[in-house]
């Protein structure tokens, strides 16, 4: 039989529904397009597999019931890993159950951490340690360049700050204050009204004056649920619970000893059902493992929680004098920034 192999970028229209269809018959579920997509077609023109690359992430990865056993697995990772080099991502994710570990072993895939049905591999053999190492370098300067003492508790918590917000500001110093050593990890997920490197510019220059605040970059490893995919779950009500079970465990793995967190720190979630359930599993799993867990309550305006969506959809509505109390001084300055504006224009109603 003769293979051909067609791409498109991105997938829609009569394809996107081939595809579709190719997914569901091989047991997995299409959530959502994909930059690159690769097809592999037989003689007759029938799909007999696919593979999709989602930014740095392998996805949508499927061979025909048929077709299993004839080398097709390489022909697609051949595909989607030269695209991804070509355009420069190079540090690549595969996330997958965790039998399929031996399919992508032999392509330069490494396992980070497997829970009882989800498997995260990367294309480098020693990459968290890499980024666990660079996590260490900044706390160590940050020790020595400060006169810190890592006596106590040693504390870490995730935001986005989708802007930074006096909520935000508030949940941070608060925590601080219980802590010698308060590791800020800011997610790094470009799926945000604000880029990374905004967000993560503003949480440092909103805790600059407290000195016991290490302010990092999550990278890909702190697993956030805008990224996590999950087309492979045969049961996609429970999601949700599996990302944060990765999560959790790749937090606990490689985090927690690596930088001596002795407790996580949370906001409260009364508006976000997902993030709710998550904290709840986060507590039950650290807690298993002798790591401690505090939730701190959140800053209100008036009646209302200060929230990041508040402050985008103030934005968006350009009543930019009503975020005054909202936000501290620097990111009411970079809001009102040309770059600022840019956002705000494309979060209008």
């Amino acid at each position: 039989m003769q293979i051909s192999v067609q791409t498109a970028q991105p997938v829609d229209g009569p394809l996107l529904e081939e595809l579709q269809a190719f997914l569901l018959e091989n047991g997995l579920v299409f959530e959502g397009r994909a930059a690159f997509t690769c097809f592999l077609r037989s003689d007759e023109d029938a799909i007999v597999g696919t593979g999709s690359l989602d930014g740095n992430v392998l996805k949508y990865i499927a061979i025909g019931k048929g077709h299993q056993g004839e080398g097709l697995l390489g022909q697609i990772m051949t595909s989607l890993v030269s695209h991804a080099f070509a355009n420069g991502q190079t540090h690549l994710f595969v996330f997958s159950k965790p039998q399929n570990k031996s399919l992508f072993a032999p392509f330069g895939f490494f396992a980070i951490e497997e829970t009882g049905q989800v498997l995260l591999m990367e294309n480098q053999k020693q990459g968290i340690q890499h980024y666990l190492e660079g996590l260490q370098r900044e706390t160590e300067q940050a020790v020595r360049e400060r006169g810190l003492s890592l006596q106590g508790t040693v504390g870490a918590i995730v935001v986005n700050c989708n802007p930074f917000t006096n909520g935000h500001r508030y949940l941070l110093e608060t925590t601080a204050k219980e802590c010698s050593l308060l590791h800020v990890f800011v997610v790094s997920s470009d799926k945000s009204a604000f880029p990374t490197a905004v967000r993560l510019a503003l949480v440092r220059q909103g805790v600059a004056d407290i000195p016991t605040i290490v302010v990092h970059e999550a990278s890909d490893y702190l697993v956030s649920v805008a990224t996590f995919p999950s087309y492979f779950i045969k049961d996609q009500g429970s999601a949700d619970e599996l990302n944060s079970e990765l999560d959790i465990a790749i937090f606990l793995r490689y985090i927690v000893p690596g930088l001596g967190i002795t407790c996580r720190f949370v906001g409260t979630e009364p508006l976000c059902k997902t993030t709710g359930a998550y904290n709840r599993q986060m507590q039950k799993m650290l807690q298993a493992k002798g790591v401690g867990f505090v939730e701190v309550e959140r800053l209100c305006s008036g009646e209302q929680a200060i929230s990041a969506s508040r402050v985008r959809s103030l934005m968006g509505l350009q009543r930019f004098d009503d975020l005054r109390d909202l936000v501290p001084p620097t990111t009411y300055d970079f809001i009102l920034s040309e770059e600022g504006q840019r956002i705000s224009s494309h979060l209008m109603k």
